[in-house]
């Protein structure tokens, strides 16, 4: 790996708040978590306006719905728009923007690819530009925020620039003549201008992530949705300023640009901060730092003793750190600032923002850099619609030649996306270092999710397909099937919790933010069973009530500041696990919500080193199983699966004794059992003759006094 000497940069903010009465009507108010209606598919077909006398922003067509996103920006519940065509219509908006006067103040992410992205507008172009109306705002793919109007030609007027690619916000306040302010997330001034061509406007409503020409509507990329209010004119330039006060003051960690004494780093923020074993430590000021204030202090791997080195002048504005000693190979390093930190004038850092971050010391591997690969379809299933895929995201090693254990991802969501052809492969967001640094090849996988008519148990099926597509294609990727890790994150973690449980082969859990109780504390959004995750029960479909013998080794981190899933959840289930036999811990970090663990976020470094130092302790450092107390588990068993209908499943099992009574029983899809028969097996093979059984999805369930242990299979 090559060494990075690393600079750290980081922000903090003075606020002005304000509170005057506003010159003008609020007249849309759309608010994250607040009035998200979903139809039965889970499809969001309603986002209600919290103004009164105006209109909500709606879609009649469930494909075409948005998705509600659980805290993918932390702390907040949004609408996403993933699907070909999505998008939401602002009813009544129309009359609204007629004048041209009025004033928008929105929140969220696009993720342009090579198009931009529309964020919100009624813009038509009827089959060319030569006659054009209405007004849309868009992002480009170089971060770009731009206007564009019709008089009656395609005009583009540039607002600003968002780095990075992550979320935003911007504000924009025009008057019927074309006098407009403009503000955003990456700048602290207030921007003027004046569009002097008059605009023809259009008389169909304002729509996020859309906009429209002559031979049909068009979506330009993802985006996502926090917030957005609408006022019915310009603001008054107090209105405005107060405006950006609010959303500086509760957006702060989007802010990248208004600070008095620090500026943040240029580096994407979705880069992990990494820092060579020779590496030193630069904090940067935009005033000249006093060396005799309070100075950072520098921790390692999480402890509370500071280590030892130096800290020098090395410019006017930059203080560097210089360790004792090398730092070890793949270390967590912690910079605390602390409150005294002064610059020559005096003036003191507000470090309320933000006082810490992590980084990780590279660990010079020999694995190379990830490679990353997609399968367009590992399997096609036949639900609702023939000829429905499910693709598979690979992240391998470069030059690793030996054996790899498998990290499978389960991706979160709010089991919202796909479409009625295919589902969705997120990678995982730790992907990249395991492969590096670790070796480790990762499978990110798809699941049928809303968008593609899945169900909880529709959802187990295709991670099965997933597992198995693994075992049979091990020797052509080099996969060792017998370290086998699961992972998940939120609404994808109670999946990967539960196949964790079903595959004796997996040896270890990595769970974030997830339900592994749906009977008891699941909250708002573990019970609402909109994705049938009570189907066949929410007992059968939750972890806590499905441990093996000899459970996975299995660790977990959650916020506990989460609103969507309590942590109390991955407490719950480490203390069921140990209480089996197994090993489990949940680390509980202060003050996190939903979606801390992803790249980006200040405990992202902090996250990553618990999983590797996690993945390390059981595999062995020298990623091998010899470490690991590992004891001997009942095996269950079905082939051929799928079984056709009136052919004979066989059941395997290994007898911890002879002669041991079982209970088997076979739960169809509704939770009903349809066979129920007590028995002494004389082998380790039970015959099951399906002719008596419908088509369909089944649980076998074989239990005794010692042991219970579940299989799914299908009858075709």
């Amino acid at each position: 790996m090559k060494n990075i000497k690393r600079k750290l940069y980081f922000i903090c903010i003075n606020l002005l708040l304000t509170s005057a009465g506003f010159s003008q009507t609020k007249v849309v108010s759309l608010k994250n978590a607040t009035g998200i209606i979903e139809d039965n598919l889970g499809s969001v077909i309603r986002w209600e306006n919290q103004t009164t006398s105006y209109g909500d922003a709606t879609q009649s067509i469930s494909a075409l719905g948005g998705n509600q996103l659980q805290e993918t920006y932390p702390g907040k519940v949004n609408i996403g728009f993933s699907k070909d065509g999505s998008f939401l219509e602002l009813q009544g908006s129309s009359i609204l923007i007629s004048d041209n006067a009025y004033s928008f103040f929105y929140v969220g992410k696009a993720n342009p690819v090579g198009k931009p992205a529309s964020l919100l507008g009624n813009y038509d172009i009827p089959g060319n530009f030569s006659n054009c109306s209405g007004i849309r705002f868009v992002i480009l793919e170089d971060g770009s925020i731009n206007f564009d109007y019709a008089k009656p030609n395609y005009v583009r007027t540039p607002l600003g620039t968002i780095p990075g690619g992550g979320y935003f916000f911007f504000g924009f306040s025009m008057d019927a003549s074309g006098n407009y302010s403009y503000f955003d997330s990456n700048s602290s001034a207030v921007k003027t201008g004046k569009i002097t061509t008059t605009m023809v406007s259009n008389s169909e409503e304002l729509k996020f992530n859309l906009f429209e020409e002559k031979d049909g509507p068009h979506t330009y990329n993802h985006t996502e949705v926090v917030e957005f209010n609408m006022y019915d004119g310009k603001l008054n330039t107090a209105d405005f300023q107060a405006q950006f006060d609010r959303l500086t003051s509760e957006y702060s960690e989007l802010v990248t640009s208004v600070a008095p004494y620090l500026k943040v780093d240029s580096v994407s923020p979705s880069q992990r901060l990494n820092i060579s074993k020779t590496g030193t430590l630069a904090l940067t000021c935009n005033q000249n730092i006093d060396i005799n204030s309070v100075l950072p202090k520098i921790y390692l791997n999480k402890g509370t003793t500071a280590v030892a080195g130096t800290w020098n002048l090395t410019a006017p504005k930059t203080i560097t750190f210089t360790p004792g000693q090398n730092w070890p190979l793949g270390a967590l390093v912690t910079l605390q600032i602390q409150e005294g930190l002064l610059s020559t004038d005096g003036g003191a850092v507000d470090i309320s923002k933000r006082s810490k971050y992590d980084f990780i010391v590279e660990t010079e591997s020999t694995y190379g850099a990830a490679q990353n690969s997609e399968l367009a379809a590992i399997a096609t299933v036949d639900f609702l619609q023939a000829g429905h895929t499910l693709p598979l995201k690979l992240t391998l090693p470069t030059t690793s030649t030996k054996k790899m254990p498998v990290h499978i991802w389960v991706h979160g969501g709010g089991w919202s996306g796909g479409s009625a052809a295919t589902s969705n492969a997120a990678i995982s967001p730790h992907a990249d270092y395991l492969a590096e640094n670790l070796g480790v090849a990762t499978l990110s996988i798809s699941y049928r999710c809303s968008g593609s008519s899945g169900t909880f148990s529709l959802a187990m099926d295709d991670v099965d397909t997933a597992y198995q597509w693994a075992l049979a294609n091990a020797d052509a990727y080099n996969f060792d099937m017998t370290k086998v890790f699961f992972s998940g994150g939120s609404a994808g973690t109670p999946l990967a919790a539960l196949a964790s449980q079903r595959y004796p082969a997996v040896i270890g859990f990595i769970g974030f933010n997830g339900i592994y109780d749906f009977v008891n504390d699941a909250g708002d959004f573990g019970n609402s069973n909109w994705y049938k995750q009570n189907v066949p029960s929410e007992t059968l479909n939750s972890a806590i009530f499905q441990l093996r013998t000899n459970p996975a080794a299995t660790i977990m981190m959650h916020g506990d500041a989460d609103t969507t899933i309590s942590y109390k959840q991955s407490t719950k289930f480490a203390d069921a696990i140990n209480a089996k036999g197994g090993t489990a811990r949940a680390v509980i970090y202060p003050g996190e919500v939903h979606a801390f663990f992803n790249p980006g976020q200040p405990a992202y470094e902090d996250v990553l080193y618990e999983m590797v130092t996690f993945l390390k302790d059981v595999l062995g450092e020298n990623l091998s199983v010899t470490n690991f107390d590992k004891k001997k588990e009942n095996r269950l068993t079905a082939y051929p699966n799928p079984v056709k209908k009136g052919g004979i499943l066989k059941v395997e099992l290994n007898l911890n004794s002879d002669n041991e009574k079982l209970q088997v029983q076979i739960i169809n899809y509704l939770g009903q059992v349809v066979f129920s028969e007590a028995l002494y097996p004389e082998s380790n093979t039970i015959l099951v003759n399906t002719n008596a059984l419908e088509k369909g999805n089944y649980i076998l369930k074989i239990g005794s006094n010692q042991n219970i242990q579940t299989v799914k299979f299908i009858i075709q």
